[in-house]
């Protein structure tokens, strides 16, 4: 892979770009952060290439006085530009599906880092440089991008739930978990027991396998619930989510992904996975067959296994990530302790995409809640 260098100005200077970002000094980045996720590492990166085809673009900045910053990126080009071939082309730290990205930096990013990292993007040609910082850096994105001048990214609200692992799991279990959250795990443990629910978890090839069994369950339930054609749901969903996304990562993070599965008589019905890297561990995806599930409260328990897990191995923070607008999922989290936290994409664009993307979101959205609505309407005994 070719790599480039180039300038951008600040007011203390020229800051040295070189892309694609050398792993050694990455590496070191990382481990200089003391909230760096796991989706600041090279092997997120790399899994992101590799299993939704995009191309490594990770940035290196040196500053002026020494200071370093990484910030993770990964680009994907359209055929069929007849000049330059940046206009059609995306970046994102992250994708959508693939978690947050944004800057890495010893002691954190902060808003100078950033500040250098939005003048260099905005001097792009590319169709879309989409940026998702994590919970971490959010003040300091929000900070540097109120600052900005030039030309200023969409900045585009995103909520999501992170539970502080501060004082322990007894601490956790004590204080910040809700009187009802603590009854609900005890009677999911005692319904588990009663039930024979056997949990297993690890990283193989057949967790894997489990949860996208799950996976596919859930989404045939919600088409039903939708009046929508199962094989067409199944379509979209294994478009949207591949199982080979799943197989990557637990793949190339092993021990540091870790996957609950929930069986009932053999037939797996509740499956988290999620993954760690120092003080963060991060709820990436859980699912459940709710009609089996459901009277065991065994999605409730996968939740709560998982930061049990990243409490014992010494993680400071949990993310339980968003909630896609869906209350009851949101209502779980704030039960388990998680704290609502108010980030924000931004996205740099030559077509304003993502606000095209959001509007399509809104109005299916729209759509299935009405039909829900007209269904249950015609569902209701009449007088």
């Amino acid at each position: 892979m070719t790599t480039l260098t180039w300038d951008v100005q600040t007011p203390r200077g020229p800051a040295r770009v070189t892309s694609p970002a050398p792993r050694a000094v990455w590496d070191e980045i990382v481990a200089a952060d003391p909230l760096a996720g796991p989706s600041h590492l090279p092997a997120w990166s790399d899994s992101v290439c590799r299993a939704d085809g995009w191309t490594e673009a990770s940035r290196l900045y040196e500053l002026p006085g020494g200071r370093q910053a990484v910030l993770p990126l990964v680009r994907r080009a359209f055929a069929g530009s007849p000049g330059d071939p940046k206009l059609l082309t995306v970046q994102a730290s992250f994708p959508h599906g693939w978690g947050s990205g944004g800057i890495v930096a010893p002691g954190g990013a902060g808003v100078g880092d950033v500040a250098v990292v939005l003048a260099d993007l905005a001097a792009g040609r590319e169709l879309q440089t989409l940026l998702r910082p994590g919970f971490a850096a959010a003040a300091a994105w929000r900070e540097a991008w109120s600052g900005a001048s030039g030309r200023v990214p969409v900045r585009i609200p995103v909520q999501t739930h992170v539970l502080d692992l501060g004082g322990g799991l007894d601490e956790v279990w004590s204080r910040r978990l809700s009187s009802k959250a603590r009854t609900g795990i005890r009677s999911a443990r005692r319904k588990a027991d009663s039930a024979g629910l056997v949990i297993e978890v690890g990283s193989s090839p057949q967790l894997v396998e489990d949860l996208y069994d799950v996976y596919l369950r859930w989404v045939a339930r919600r088409a039903v619930q939708r009046r929508m054609p199962r094989r067409v749901a199944r379509l979209r969903a294994m478009r949207a989510e591949p199982l080979r996304r799943f197989r990557t990562v637990a793949a190339a993070f092993e021990d540091q992904c870790r996957i609950w599965v929930a069986r009932l008589d053999g037939i797996p019905i509740a499956a988290a996975i999620a993954v760690f890297h120092g003080g963060v561990g991060v709820g990436w995806r859980a699912f459940s067959d709710r009609e089996l599930a459901g009277p065991l409260r065994a999605h409730e328990l996968m939740q709560f296994l998982a930061v049990e897990h990243a409490c014992r191995i010494g993680c400071r923070y949990f993310d339980m990530g968003e909630s896609g607008g869906v209350s009851t999922l949101a209502h779980v989290k704030d039960r388990l302790g998680g704290t609502r936290q108010h980030l924000a994409e931004y996205a740099f664009e030559r077509v304003p995409l993502s606000r095209f993307d959001s509007g399509r979101i809104a109005l299916r959205g729209y759509v299935e809640r009405r039909v829900l609505t007209m269904d249950h309407a015609a569902d209701r005994p009449r007088p």
